[in-house]
């Protein structure tokens, strides 16, 4: 049986990348999670200088099914992120690359995962992530390449394209309390390249 081609990555320059390359230096053994899909490359990346990479492939978990919502409960139900993920409770991180997977999920969901990564964060712990900024976005889940320090290589499935709910730096703000952006880079395709830094829970 002839296997399936692999669609090509097409390669974008990542300010964003560059920048949290340069973070990793102030962690002397720095612990990556990384919510994938994970190609080769991007582990051998890592790997030339942090001891630690753990993958949790939320990619293929999306979507997420839909809430039961309870009449007697005016709250909107709450989702069970340890259940989708199960991340070992006792770890902590300094880099997650959550990509574009925020997304794909709703502003409850996205505010929920927050809270649920919080778990696994300490003081400093640095969060990547890419936010699409144009009206639409591809339907499929992008797989990201590093190329390099500065470059990353974009491997999308399919040409069908989606509505896209374009979560702004306010919202985003709002539910990421215990974190603060530390960078943002607009980049030429649409996407917006984020490095929020873990601070802890913040008063309101």
């Amino acid at each position: 049986m002839m296997q399936k081609k692999r669609p090509k990555a097409i390669v974008h320059n990542s300010l964003g990348l560059n920048a949290l390359c340069q973070r990793i230096e102030d962690f002397p053994a720095c612990e990556v999670l990384e919510f994938g899909p994970v190609r080769k490359g991007n582990i051998e990346f890592w790997s030339q200088t942090t001891p630690t990479i753990y993958v949790a492939d939320l990619r293929s978990d999306l979507p997420l099914p839909r809430l039961p919502e309870d009449p007697d409960n005016p709250d909107p139900p709450k989702r069970n992120w340890h259940q989708v993920l199960g991340l070992p409770k006792e770890r902590r991180f300094d880099i997650i690359l959550v990509w574009d997977l925020l997304n794909y999920l709703s502003i409850k969901d996205v505010s929920d995962f927050i809270e649920y990564l919080c778990e696994f964060c300490r003081p400093g712990t640095v969060l990547f992530a890419l936010i699409f900024d144009n009206t639409e976005m591809p339907q499929d889940i992008t797989v990201y390449h590093i190329i390099d320090e500065s470059h990353l290589g974009y491997e999308i499935s399919t040409s069908a394209m989606k509505e896209c709910p374009r979560h702004q730096p306010h919202a985003l703000t709002q539910i990421m309390r215990q974190f603060r952006i530390s960078n943002s880079f607009r980049l030429r395709n649409g996407v917006i390249e984020y490095i929020f830094t873990y601070e802890g829970d913040q008063q309101t």
